[in-house]
C-alpha cells in the first residue's frame, strides 16, 4: 500500500512540475513572439506597446500643414515611427526613407534652439528651422497625451535626438533612439533606451 500511495504522489509530482514547466515556457514564448513593439522609457514611467507601426511617404506626399510636416518636408521623403499606449502617444519622424542614422541637434546654435521651442510651443517660425544651414534637423521626437498638440504642457517635444533605422526588410524596422526632451513650461527629461519593431508600408 504504502508503494502504491509513493507511486501516486510522485506521480502527482511529475505532473506538477511538467505543467509548472510548459506555463513557463509558454510564457517565454509569448515575450519572444512580440514582434512588434516601441518602447521607451519616459518622464512618468515607462511606455511600452506593441500597437505600434511606421509609415514612410515620398516628398511628394509631405504636403501637410501641421508645422512637423513642413520641417520635414524634403526630396528623401520622411518616415514616421508610432505607437499608443494607454492615453499617451510616442511618434518619431526622420527626414528620408532608407536604413540609417538620423539626428536633430540645435543645441550649438542658440537662435535655432529657442525658434524650434517657439515652433513646438505653438508659434509659426518654421522657416527659421527648415533654413538653418549650421544644424541637423533630420529627426524629431514626440511624447504627447492623445489629442494635445503644440502649445499644451503635456507635448513633449525633442530638443536633440538620434535615431538608428533600420529597413532592409523593406516591410519591417527595427532601430533604437535616445533624446533630449521638454515641453512649453521649460520641463525636461531624456530618452535614453528607445527602441522600435515595427511593421509598416
Amino acid at each position: 500500500m504504502k508503494k502504491v500511495l509513493f507511486s501516486l504522489t510522485a506521480l502527482a509530482l511529475c505532473a506538477m512540475m511538467f505543467t509548472s514547466c510548459k506555463k513557463d515556457k509558454d510564457n517565454d514564448d509569448k515575450e519572444e513572439s512580440k514582434i512588434s513593439e516601441l518602447s521607451a522609457t519616459v518622464n512618468d514611467g515607462s511606455f511600452k506597446t506593441s500597437t505600434a507601426a511606421f509609415l514612410s511617404s515620398s516628398s511628394a506626399d509631405n504636403t501637410g500643414t501641421s508645422k512637423l510636416s513642413q520641417i520635414f518636408s524634403s526630396t528623401e521623403g520622411s518616415t514616421t515611427i508610432a505607437g499608443t499606449e494607454k492615453g499617451k502617444q510616442l511618434a518619431i519622424t526622420i527626414k528620408g526613407t532608407t536604413t540609417g542614422t538620423y539626428n536633430l541637434s540645435v543645441g550649438a546654435n542658440t537662435t535655432v534652439n529657442k525658434a524650434l521651442i517657439e515652433l513646438l510651443s505653438g508659434g509659426t517660425i518654421q522657416d527659421v528651422i527648415k533654413d538653418a544651414i549650421d544644424v541637423e534637423t533630420n529627426a524629431m521626437i514626440i511624447y504627447r497625451t492623445v489629442g494635445q498638440t503644440e502649445g499644451s504642457n503635456d507635448y513633449w517635444f525633442s530638443t536633440k535626438a538620434s535615431v538608428s533605422f533600420d529597413n532592409s526588410l523593406v516591410l519591417y524596422a527595427t532601430g533604437t533612439f535616445t533624446a533630449d526632451m521638454r515641453n512649453k513650461s521649460g520641463d525636461t527629461f531624456s530618452i535614453t533606451d528607445g527602441k522600435f519593431k515595427v511593421f509598416g508600408k
